[in-house]
């Protein structure tokens, strides 16, 4: 079993505190735990209804880009229905190492990290959540894996790079500009956790918080991170989740359109999709609610 280490997390939180392992190649991955509430957030009107004891937990793995706070919106309304939650930073993302070659940022070694966690944390057949890039983290994860886990939920997610990358011309530009790019990048200048704007008014590509996000967070890191993503194609693999599956899509997704997830939806047995409307790429920042309810849908039934 990986040597676990406690931490504080670095801010505020309801998580019980954070946590770090060491996976298979010797990443330090960092992780935090959080309890179900005792009532659901002020306001709402709408009480606790099932016991935790009962329900599975819930299990994060965030985007391109983001860290273990990018869930801190939605988890509220999950965790005051009862259910236990696991997040974790994806290597190369907040307080989880940042490797320095092209190699360490591979799918498989996150899949690696991802049971890593879950062995850890004696977590048995958690439903496992995840966020654009995070998504289809999640989606490989479960074709190979579907009998560790009891449900999948694939956010603004996909099985193929965006369509502006469809021409193995340009595909292979952004591959060579993404390796040197990457080569000559510096260390990232420390660890941290992104401060995440709630609202509506949140963009797909804001250049702020993007130079932000790659300032702090490994310019190297999240090169070699879309580099793995932009290569992928998981269309021989999705038939082989074989668990019950929620596709959530966004009505104004500027970088998975809606029909992709819907031909995901043809394409994995025992899958349902549900579009947000009003709601772009971000959904989890600027519509956490309406992701919280569909997902809570699918989780009572």
């Amino acid at each position: 079993m990986p040597a676990i280490q406690e931490k504080k997390p670095a801010r505020g939180g309801s998580a019980s505190g954070g946590k770090t392992l060491v996976s298979r190649d010797g990443t330090n991955i960092y992780y935090e735990i959080y309890r179900p509430a005792q009532d659901f957030p002020s306001g709402s009107g709408e009480p606790r209804r099932s016991p935790a004891s009962a329900l599975p937990t819930l299990f994060f793995v965030h985007g391109i880009g983001g860290d273990v706070d990018a869930w801190q919106f939605v988890r509220p309304f999950l965790s005051a229905q009862g259910y236990g939650a696991v997040a974790m930073d994806l290597r190369g993302h907040g307080h989880s190492d940042h490797p320095k070659h092209r190699a360490a940022h591979n799918i498989e070694r996150i899949e690696e990290d991802i049971q890593a966690v879950m062995d850890a944390e004696h977590v048995r057949k958690p439903i496992l959540i995840g966020h654009s890039g995070g998504a289809v983290v999640a989606a490989q994860f479960a074709a190979h894996h579907s009998d560790l886990l009891q449900k999948l939920i694939l956010i603004n997610g996909s099985y193929c790079p965006p369509s502006w990358l469809a021409s193995p011309l340009l595909r292979g530009i952004a591959n060579v500009v993404i390796s040197v790019g990457g080569f000559i990048s510096p260390p990232s200048y420390k660890k941290w956790h992104s401060p995440y704007p709630l609202g509506k008014t949140h963009k797909e590509f804001e250049i702020y918080g993007l130079a932000r996000t790659m300032f702090y967070n490994s310019l190297r890191s999240y090169l070699y991170t879309s580099y793995e993503l932009i290569n992928i194609d998981l269309s021989a693999h999705l038939e082989k989740i074989s668990i019950p599956t929620l596709l959530i899509a966004s009505e104004h997704d500027g970088i998975f359109p809606v029909h992709i997830q819907q031909h995901m939806q043809k394409k994995i047995p025992n899958s349902k999709l549900i579009v947000l409307k009003d709601t772009n790429h971000v959904s989890v920042l600027n519509n956490p609610k309406g992701v919280a309810h569909a997902m809570l849908e699918f989780l009572r039934f």
